[in-house]
């Protein structure tokens, strides 16, 4: 392997705790993860993800449905249930070859497999990633009236630790897989490329920079002074200098990362609203208009430097104007001399952050879910995981992507969602939806999770003994294929310390069995190791599970049968 790959693969490895396992398995997540980062943004598990040895020729495959990773198709259903009938959806394939070479074999293995996985009827695959990925591509298909162009689009990336020269045969192979999944039609857009050692760092090294960019404007006005806010500007700049150099990635695709903090995903080029405002980009004189027609674009960032007429912002966000901004994205090759408003605000106040995200939201009903971020009690969680700062510290990630670029190890940063995870797992005693089904997680316990009266130390409480249970597997005290039983082994910790009940986690019960749990798991020593040791010989004694045992709720009833 490229020293140069081997040391990125190495840091990828050290922050997340996966030294256990072989080298082939680390090089196929790290890929799994820089290809699928750069066109999703949101919190996602890779283990589900990434497939085992019955592979079949796809090392990483996630279906995307309006920029959130779905694991079941139970959750695919629930989003196609809603009104909306503009969804977008991506699947992503990927392929991981630790070579300096690019073998036209591999490639026509791994084409052949994504043929089949899209074709073959009943669809036959021992890999438990491959076959609950297929139940989701299933419910895609039969909801395809519900999809933004009528069809899913496909992403594939074949990866190998060389330099891709374009080589004949590879390049006529390319050409025939493009042609045969245009033939069976099953796709808008199929996007596949072969990526070598220079496009992979390229990617790797999106997945923890921050997000810079500099835009001319036509002109500004900069706004009076406000309470927490140290600089805003309203301004008019070219929508194609916004584009090119806001919203365009390396690659030429969307940077989806400038979306986190929007609330809202694009919806689409039929919604009445969005096509009025395309209409106007192609309208020719009328388009001159556009500035004067349309609300423009909120943009948020910590770092914001005006230099003559030439703005400077670091991981800035674009809080509103999600609609316009992918308006804008879809009719770059249209825009012309066209022009737009920016309301471009600098705050490094998160209280601000938060409430200009709201305010800047509230015009329509989004689901609430969306914005459990903004829920006074995240801030509490947040400040509960900062009064810690021992050596282990773990950190709880309020916003998405928070913590990047500070050299802080990816083991150690809870997202919302993995955060909420592991409360429901061990306090609210449902690890099948921590599992497999994050989006009903969220229908169902969203309220209890976020509530106003939460115990903020619960959220620290299961954080931290996911922590310690993740340092037990990465240095094989606890064997890797145990690695599927931790939301059970959450649930089981607790159990195991106080009752087999699920707890109130407002009460003091909550409060007092978080505080022994954080005890024992607060330093690596036999406490936890032991606690962890017992709960392993009854994962073992279940015998032998499969995946949709592994997903119902009847499993953990067998297992609190074994806690004395």
């Amino acid at each position: 392997m490229h020293r140069i790959v081997k040391a990125h693969l190495d840091s990828y490895v050290r922050d997340n705790g996966l030294e256990a396992e072989d080298e082939s398995s680390q090089f196929e997540k790290f890929v799994t993860h820089a290809v699928v980062s750069s066109r999703f943004s949101g919190s996602y598990e890779i283990d589900d993800l990434v497939t085992g040895e019955a592979d079949d020729g796809i090392d990483g495959i996630a279906v995307v449905i309006d920029e959130e990773i779905i694991i079941s198709a139970e959750d695919a259903n629930s989003i196609f249930a809603t009104q909306k009938r503009n969804h977008d959806v991506d699947i992503i394939f990927t392929q991981a070859k630790r070579t300096e070479g690019f073998d036209l074999g591999d490639f026509l293995k791994f084409k052949e497999a994504i043929l089949r996985f899209i074709t073959q009827n009943p669809y036959t695959s021992q890999d438990a990633v491959l076959q609950d990925t297929r139940s989701i591509f299933e419910v895609v298909l039969r909801e395809v009236p519900k999809i933004r162009n009528g069809k899913p689009s496909l992403t594939a990336r074949f990866v190998t630790t060389g330099i891709y020269q374009k080589p004949a045969a590879l390049e006529t192979a390319l050409r025939d897989f493009s042609d045969q999944l245009a033939e069976l039609g099953l796709f808008a857009e199929a996007d596949i490329k072969f990526v070598g050692r220079d496009e992979l760092t390229t990617l790797w090294v999106g997945t923890y920079s921050g997000i810079d960019a500099s835009l001319e404007l036509y002109s500004n006005a900069p706004l009076p002074k406000i309470a927490g806010i140290d600089e805003a500007y309203l301004a008019v700049v070219k929508a194609s200098d916004f584009v090119e150099n806001l919203l365009l990635s390396s690659d030429g695709n969307l940077r989806t990362q400038v979306f986190e903090e929007n609330v809202r995903s694009f919806l689409g080029l039929e919604n009445p609203v969005n096509a009025s405002i395309c209409a106007t980009i192609r309208a020719g004189e009328g388009a001159s208009r556009f500035p004067v027609l349309n609300n423009g674009i909120t943009i948020a960032s910590p770092d914001v430097r005006l230099q003559g007429n030439t703005l400077h912002l670091k991981n800035f966000q674009i809080v509103n104007g999600c609609q316009t901004s992918n308006v804008l994205f879809e009719s770059r090759h249209h825009l012309g001399g066209i022009m737009v408003n920016v309301k471009v605000v600098e705050t490094n106040n998160e209280d601000v952050f938060s409430e200009l995200v709201r305010a800047t939201n509230s015009q329509t009903k989004v689901e609430d879910n969306q914005f459990f971020s903004l829920r006074p009690v995240t801030k509490r969680i947040e400040q509960y995981f900062n009064s810690f700062s021992s050596e282990g510290k773990i950190y709880f990630e309020r916003r998405d992507r928070q913590y990047v670029g500070q050299g802080i190890p990816a083991l150690r940063i809870f997202s919302l969602q993995n955060a909420a995870k592991c409360v429901a797992a061990m306090f609210l005693n449902r690890p099948e939806l921590s599992l497999r089904y994050p989006k009903t997680m969220y229908d169902e316990l969203g309220d209890i999770l976020f509530a106003e009266n939460t115990k903020e130390v619960v959220f620290y409480a299961a954080c931290l003994a996911y922590y310690r249970l993740s340092l037990l597997i990465s240095n094989s005290t606890i064997p890797q294929n145990m690695k599927r039983f931790k939301w059970h082994m959450l649930a089981l910790v607790r159990a195991s310390i106080s009752g087999k009940d699920a707890i109130n986690i407002s009460s003091r019960a909550a409060e007092k069995s978080s505080e022994e749990i954080i005890r024992i798991m607060a330093q690596h020593g036999p406490a936890a190791t032991d606690l962890f040791s017992k709960i392993v010989d009854i994962c073992r004694a279940l015998g032998e599970v499969s995946p949709d045992r592994l997903k119902r709720q009847l499993i953990l009833q067998e297992m609190l049968g074994q806690i004395p």
